[in-house]
């Protein structure tokens, strides 16, 4: 199975709300298939490879939202873009771990209602 990468991380498939900054731009959008190493954005200003950009996640039920000061781009395609966190600070890779483990609780809560 040539390219067949395993990925490191537990992906959460919830959306959650997030703004985004980078050198001249802001923008807001939608994250999805959140991890501890990155996740992929739907967003509404463009972004390009190898920018660095600043997160705010707005995770339901969290009265902070979640602070990734540097995420970098690795792809995009059109208003979709993947981002790889910088999480060298302990704080905040415990601190999206949380959210994660948070987040798959009640979406497997809710599951059982569908």
């Amino acid at each position: 199975m040539a390219g067949f990468v395993m990925r490191k991380h537990q992906r959460l498939k919830k959306l959650v709300p997030v703004r985004y900054c980078g050198d001249e731009i802001a923008g807001e959008g939608i994250i999805n298939d959140l991890s501890l190493s990155g996740s992929y954005i739907t967003g509404n200003a463009p972004v390009s490879v190898g920018m660095a950009l600043a997160l705010q996640m707005f995770v339901p039920g969290d009265p902070e939202p979640l602070l990734v000061d540097r995420a970098i781009v690795t792809w995009v395609k059109r208003s979709k873009f993947g981002v790889e966190f910088d999480t060298h600070e302990p704080k905040v890779a415990e601190r999206i771990t949380q959210v994660i483990a948070t987040l798959v609780k009640t979406q497997h809560g809710s599951s059982s209602n569908e």
